[in-house]
């Protein structure tokens, strides 16, 4: 069952539309990215889902629970329990520390005394601001407060997590613990998640991206599966021990072999198998064999320099 279902979801602000009839469906406990470039409409549509943004057109059914487990304790409004939506440029009380900051969005959420300063603690650590803990906002960067707004969406225990672009600039060993805390939550209590970036490796870490495209969503599947837009896999081929390998190679496996400052490369639907026939048969004679799978920018840079109706042809495709 679907928690959220967007029908036909389109938004025009000052005379310009900056969505058009979106249609998705997120289930409990998924974990979608809307992937795309600088302006396709992502954080549009994660501020839509979020309440914090009203389409002119088309509607959006929720199915999430009425009970909360924070709900008695809770200041929040129920649309806040529910939903948890984290910002681009979040806003902290100058005046407190971060973990002041962190304490007081913590006793919103309902947690008080030393449950909370435990979690406060926590999650500072998580996001690598343990250090900073008494510094207050106007000393750290703008990359260590959106660390911070991390820190404090993690805090909510909504049912629905949105994070919009807040981990395109983390630090790989910071996303790796920040990204097996979503995992764990997703696991352990079924939280739901969308993530809006425009970093590939991020997009590519989710089971299900929604692709968005001038305002469109292009695409809605495996991350894997619209790679293969950017085109088939290439071989490049080093250190071949004898001059008429090439021919050889290319009669071998029916490709088209292309040579460029002593390498000779060549594109095919299934780089790994490739490797294993060429390694089977002229292992002997081939000194290094690299593989360069499409990337999910690749597919993106296709997806743009197409017509406006590849947006339509490839979501029909899904």
């Amino acid at each position: 069952m679907s928690l959220v279902t967007l029908n036909g979801v389109s938004l025009r602000t000052g005379g310009k539309w900056l969505l058009w009839d979106i249609g998705l469906s997120i289930e409990r406990g998924d974990l979608l990215a809307l992937f795309g470039r600088c302006g396709a409409g992502k954080s549009t549509l994660a501020k839509v889902l979020a309440g914090y943004l009203k389409p002119t057109r088309g509607s959006i059914d929720w199915s999430l629970s009425e009970n909360s487990d924070i709900g008695r304790s809770s200041r929040l409004s129920q649309k806040q329990q529910r939903v948890g939506f984290g910002f681009q440029n979040p806003a902290f009380a100058p005046e407190l520390t971060i973990y002041e900051n962190l304490c007081f969005f913590a006793s919103l959420s309902g947690l008080r005394g030393h449950v909370r300063s435990k979690r406060v603690a926590y999650l500072l650590e998580l996001v690598g601001l343990a250090s900073r803990r008494n510094d207050k906002p106007l000393d750290l960067s703008a990359g260590e407060l959106k660390r911070a707004e991390i820190a404090r969406l993690f805090l909510s225990e909504s049912q629905v997590t949105i994070i919009d672009a807040l981990l395109d600039s983390l630090e790989r060993p910071v996303l790796e613990k920040v990204w097996e805390h979503i995992l764990a939550q997703r696991r352990d209590v079924g939280r739901t998640f969308v993530v809006s970036t425009a970093c590939s490796h991020v997009a590519t870490l989710c089971p299900r991206i929604a692709v968005m495209h001038r305002g469109r969503i292009a695409f809605v599947g495996r991350p894997e599966d619209f790679r293969k837009l950017g085109g088939e896999d290439m071989l490049v081929l080093t250190e071949l021990s004898s001059p008429d390998l090439r021919a050889r190679i290319a009669e071998r496996l029916s490709v088209v072999i292309k040579e460029e400052e002593g390498f000779l490369s060549f594109r095919v639907a299934n780089g790994e198998q490739a490797i294993s026939s060429l390694l089977a048969e002229f292992g002997s004679e081939i000194g290094c064999v690299y593989l360069r799978r499409p990337t999910l920018d690749d597919a993106l840079d296709v997806l743009e320099r197409g017509p406006d109706n590849v947006v339509t042809h490839i979501t029909e495709g899904i």
